[in-house]
């Protein structure tokens, strides 16, 4: 009883000891190392090792050898852990145990009982690495063993045998000097029991064990052991293009095939991309959670390349670094390839997709803005008010680009016609600054600089691809029911959602004028409108979407602006035979219909557009039909008005005002803006008196419009002036 006392208390001394000083150890040495997953990072395939223990019946709990023997137990042990729970390690156990009788103890035929057992035992260890030199944990195992008895049977030579069944459950505490060296305390508990009617041994026991273990495997954190888990396959970078940066942002330019050669799985895959000296920091091209072991995986990669790659001319030779970060057993590692492409200059592109070209429209240059400026200056005092202001800028710009002396050049290297939808061929695109520079280009170029200057102004633009051509579209903004205010005729305008678009073969530019450009434009697209396949129709804002525009280094491009004289006169003159292309389209249809209505319609038009002698005429034929007809009384009216003959412009208005009081027609909001119109006539003739009486009668119907007018009911001075200005503004009535 006593030996079984002083085994526990032994046993369980040493345990509190060893599970104080590991606790110690955890907190001080290596708290700070919390993160780490050791058992992963310093795991281990197998190890073998070598045990020896000292084992004791507990008499406690009813075992007793029946007198005093020594039990030593030898072993070797085998580990093998989970590759994905390393802590769960099945063992293996073959073991000799050796049982002497202790003599001198007054019972010398214990010696009788002196046997050998060999047992092989298999089971389960649960293994938790506090940090890299300390483990905790347990082992369960079960296993079979046959005892030889040489000396039992006295009348025999032949040793007497017996077999047993066992079961352990112990606890391990581990100390590793080396990641490869183990040595380990082992206190079990084992209970035997033999098959035979032998039943001396039978019973619980403790062991305390001292085990030396071997454990395969290389050290991570040895200098040798270098992580190359991936393999890099297929590398694969495009031609890039410095026009397309922004591109390269959201859209592959290359792929490369990883490849986990390594038994475990790989997590917390990062992928990036990174071109020296054309890049801030690396592109993050991809990342997921794990990668299988023998799994392969194609990665698409993108490039965030910086302002840089502008700089460069014609083709460059570059080499990227493809990097892939990567953690494997909880110990992150990296790993990079390179790979090779060429890099094109920013003027340089292929034709697999027309949009591209909207990346050279740069229409935050303040060269042409400082241009549109100048051109808007020059013309005016010939600007018209009524016809489009889209239309008129075109005009301008048209002409200005003509007085640089910008020219079509067809493109003596590769024209566009060749470069179209060859992907093989690279092409040339100049920006507009440089077109504006070299004062020629060839479609691609002319286009590009047009449409610039337009979006320059705030016109919306777009493009038109047709074989072996490209040419410009812009929006009037004009609705598409009105197409006759642009131009007369409806196949010169195309109607887009709703509002009108007008196309431009810019390659007349310097050699034709704007009608001319604008009419083969047209002819061009519908002639092809047909053929889905031929004709391609993008907008510069959708296409900007995708590439965005180049960048580009400001300076003083040092242009002269050119004639002015000479804009200015090939402006009106085109202005006017358009307006009068209208007008005359309008007084066609008048005739034609020969009502009243048609006649006050061409009247509202030419007065829009300034012919004041043809819309008194018009509204005159449309008068002579009904000398009450009340829309052609006003508009005639506001006809004299604006041209200053207000007595003539007072007399219709009283006649008109009669008609509406005839009619019981005073509050409408036709009424209230005629009452408006004579007191701007009262008060432009300088009959304050009158003017201020119909602008109280106004303020008694519409207070809101007699508001905005309040300067009607003061003496004309200055300020009166300078508010009625914008008041002069003729009220044509339709109907």
């Amino acid at each position: 009883m006593k030996l079984g006392e002083s085994v526990s208390r032994l046993l369980s001394v040493k345990i509190l000891h060893y599970a104080a000083f590991i606790t110690m150890l955890s907190k001080i040495g290596f708290a700070q190392e919390s993160s780490i997953n050791y058992n992963q990072v310093y795991r281990f395939p197998a190890s073998l090792g070598a045990e020896v223990q000292f084992v004791s019946p507990l008499i406690l709990f009813g075992t007793d050898y029946k007198g005093k023997f020594s039990v030593v137990d030898i072993s070797l042990l085998g580990r093998f852990p989970l590759v994905k729970v390393p802590v769960l390690q099945p063992l293996t156990r073959l073991g000799f145990v050796v049982t002497k009788a202790e003599y001198g103890t007054g019972n010398e035929t214990l010696y009788r009982f002196d046997n050998t057992r060999i047992y092989l035992a298999g089971g389960f260890g649960y293994l938790h690495k506090i940090n890299k030199q300390f483990e905790v944990g347990a082992d369960i195992e079960v296993g079979s063993g046959l005892s030889l008895f040489p000396k039992l049977d006295q009348f025999s030579d032949k040793p007497s045998g017996a077999w047993d069944f066992q079961v352990s459950l112990g606890g391990r505490l581990v100390f590793n000097p080396t990641y490869n060296i183990s040595v380990s305390l082992h206190p079990n508990l084992r209970y035997t029991r033999s098959f035979s009617p032998l039943a001396r041994f039978n019973g619980l026991s403790a062991g305390l064990g001292l085990t030396l273990d071997y454990r395969a495997g290389l050290d991570p954190d040895d200098p040798q052991k270098q992580i190359e888990s991936i393999q890099f396959s297929n590398p694969h970078i495009d031609n890039l293009f410095a026009a397309m940066q922004s591109y390269y942002v959201k859209n592959p330019i290359g792929e490369i095939t990883i490849t986990n050669t390594e038994k475990y799985p790989l997590r917390n895959l990062e992928i990036s991309f990174f071109q020296p000296d054309y890049m801030n920091i690396a592109t993050a091209v991809a990342s997921f959670d794990e990668l299988a072991p023998g799994v392969s995986k194609t990665v698409p990669l993108i490039a965030s390349f910086d302002q840089n790659i502008f700089s460069l001319e014609g083709v460059t030779p570059l080499t990227g670094e493809i990097k892939v970060d990567y953690t494997l057993r909880s110990r992150r590692a990296s790993q990079t390839t390179p790979a090779v492409y060429d890099l094109h200059d920013k003027n340089s592109l292929i034709w697999d997709d027309d949009r591209k070209v909207a990346a050279f429209i740069t229409s935050g240059d303040s060269a042409l803005a400082n241009y549109n400026s100048f051109l808007r200056q020059t013309t005016k005092d010939t600007i018209n008010s009524g016809y489009s202001e889209v239309v008129q800028t075109a005009i301008q710009v048209f002409y200005g680009l003509t007085e640089l002396g910008s020219v079509y050049q067809k493109d003596p290297t590769l024209s566009y016609e060749d470069a179209k939808g060859n992907t093989s061929f690279v092409d040339t695109v100049n920006l507009p600054r440089e077109t504006l520079i070299k004062l020629a280009g060839d479609c691609d170029d002319l286009t590009v600089l047009f449409n610039a200057m337009l979006e320059s102004a705030g016109i919306p633009t777009g493009f038109i691809t047709a074989p072996g051509h490209i040419y410009s579209i812009f929006s009037t903004g004009v609705p598409s029911r009105d197409y006759r205010l642009v131009h007369p005729d409806k196949d010169m305008t195309i109607p887009i959602n709703g509002v009108l678009w007008v196309p431009l073969e810019v390659t007349y530019i310097g050699e034709n004028d704007f009608i001319s450009a604008w009419k083969s434009g047209a002819e061009e697209f519908h002639r092809y409108i047909d053929d889905s396949d031929s004709l391609g129709l993008y907008f510069t804002d959708e296409a900007q979407r995708v590439y965005r525009p180049v960048g580009f280094r400001e300076r003083d491009l040092g242009i002269q602006y050119g004639d002015r004289t000479r804009i200015f006169t090939d402006f009106e003159n085109d202005l006017s035979k358009i307006t009068n292309l209208i007008m005359t389209s309008f007084e066609n249809d008048a005739k034609t219909r020969g009502d009243k209505s048609s006649y006050n319609t061409y009247g509202i038009v030419s007065a829009r557009f300034g012919a004041f002698d043809r819309a008194e005429k018009a509204f005159n034929n449309a008068l002579a039909q009904d000398r009450n007809y009340i829309s052609s009384k006003v508009n005639l009216a506001n006809v004299y008005y604006l041209r200053e003959e207000y007595q003539n412009a007072l007399r219709l208005f009283h006649d008109a005002e009669r008609v509406f009081e005839e009619k019981g027609d005073s509050s409408s909001s036709e009424y209230t803006r005629l009452l408006l119109n004579i007191a701007r006539t009262y008060y432009e003739l300088e009959n304050f008196d009158l003017a201020a009486e119909y602008s109280q009668v106004l303020a008694e119907i519409n207070p809101a419009m007699a508001a905005r007018f309040d300067y009607l009911g003061v003496i004309k001075d200055d300020e009166s002036e300078e508010l009625l200005e914008p008041a002069k503004v003729q009220y044509l009535k339709e109907n």
